[in-house]
């Protein structure tokens, strides 16, 4: 059984160990020491990496059978004793998250009466609330005092309470498990059961920052950050604010409204261009019509374009066919072609049977519609291979 020396020193990252079993798992080998200082993942905390010996420690699990510490490594070691190192980085980096969580999920509990369900800690950090609404004002409150205890500096304790110690401490949540719990006591902010690595003082865990809040089926998602990475944050979004500034040509404070700005000034764009357009369909429909031949049978407009996209080419189908009598075969060249075909209200053809052979010819299996109007399309196609699809099509009416 190993010795688990991180439960009373998260700060070891160095340390000599007597390797007492080797063994193979998912065919790479693995060690059990005496004792340890890598942290195995549990609790919702990934595990320590680091080194043992000469080989590379890739994953930490405590096996089930018997919660002794499997050290996965990258090769063998032949040597009784291990030299361990832990990858302080890393380390000191969950550390400083998982106390955050634990502060953060007390201050919602206190400001909004926001449970935590549950907690994810690895490239990004979230906690579950179990409320289906949580108000703008909580989230700031809470953050607020998040990083009140952070400035307050309050000694974290870790430790193995008696049974008759145990029902004295005001757990933030009892969890449903055998065997003795680890309490982690926030100054007299926060006590919570938990195995994890945390730092000596709150202090040590830097600012708290949430940076997002969504539902989460019938939760609240709260995406946070805490020291060295919310630095790290800060940062990258102070040189994106920076540039934005640069390229406006105002200042940091000036940006939102700048960008407002330019918004409005896309929609403006947008709306015109959009009425551009339909007037250019228009004319062109027009023209379209005018060119067909004036039969007392059904008139067939049928058209090739190099590039066009499927919503102009539909667009440009439902205008033709508001006239009376008229068939349109529509296609687009390109890397992906498209085809479009359909009929006025008074004409007896069913346009998605006569589409299916066209699409064979350029060798799709990609469409559907109903009996007036049917598109498909998506592949590769020339216009001489579109121009043969229409002439199939054409054909068959």
């Amino acid at each position: 059984m190993t010795e688990r020396l991180y439960y009373s020193d998260s700060y070891t990252h160095t340390f000599n160990a007597r390797i007492i079993e080797r063994l193979t798992h998912s065919n790479h080998p693995a060690l059990i020491l005496d004792k340890t200082f890598f942290y195995p993942t549990s609790g919702g905390q990934p595990n320590d990496l680091g080194s043992i010996n000469q080989a590379q420690v890739i994953d930490v699990i405590a096996r089930e059978s018997d919660h002794a510490i499997l050290h996965i490594v990258d090769r063998e070691t032949d040597s009784g004793d291990a030299a361990c190192s832990i990858e302080w980085s890393r380390r000191f980096d969950f550390m400083q998250q998982h106390t955050g969580q634990h502060i953060l999920s007390q201050a919602f509990i206190r400001i909004a009466r926001a449970e935590t369900a549950s907690f994810h800690l690895g490239d990004s950090l979230t906690i579950d609330l179990a409320v289906e609404k949580l108000s703008p004002d909580f989230i700031d409150q809470a953050e607020d005092l998040a990083n009140r205890i952070v400035t307050d500096n309050a000694p974290i304790r870790s430790w193995f309470p008696s049974d008759d110690e145990l029902q004295k401490i005001p757990l933030r949540k009892a969890p449903e498990i055998d065997g003795r719990l680890r309490i982690v006591a926030i100054g007299e902010f926060d006590f919570t059961a938990c195995g994890g690595t945390h730092v000596a003082h709150t202090g040590e865990v830097g600012l708290i920052k949430i940076i997002k809040v969504e539902r989460a089926k019938k939760a609240m998602r709260v995406e946070f950050m805490c020291g060295k990475r919310a630095l790290r944050d800060y940062r990258r979004k102070n040189v994106i604010v920076n540039q934005l500034a640069a390229d406006f040509t105002c200042g940091v404070l000036e940006v939102e409204q700048s960008i407002d700005k330019l918004r409005s000034e896309n929609q403006t764009r947008s709306k015109e261009l959009k009425e551009l357009r339909l007037r250019g369909l228009e004319e062109e429909a027009q023209k379209i019509i005018a060119a067909l031949p004036d039969t007392w049978g059904n008139r067939v407009a049928k058209r090739v374009w190099a590039n066009r996209e499927m919503d102009e080419l539909r667009k440009l189908a439902m205008r033709l066919t508001d006239e009376p009598k008229v068939i349109v075969l529509l296609g687009s060249s390109g890397a992906k072609a498209n085809l479009v075909f359909a009929r006025s209200a008074d004409v007896d053809q069913d346009m998605k049977a006569l589409l299916m052979p066209a699409l064979k010819v350029i060798g799709s299996e990609k469409g559907g519609g109903d009996s007036r109007l049917a598109q498909g399309g998506g592949v590769p196609a020339s216009e001489e291979l579109i121009e043969k699809a229409l002439q199939e099509a054409k054909k068959n009416l």
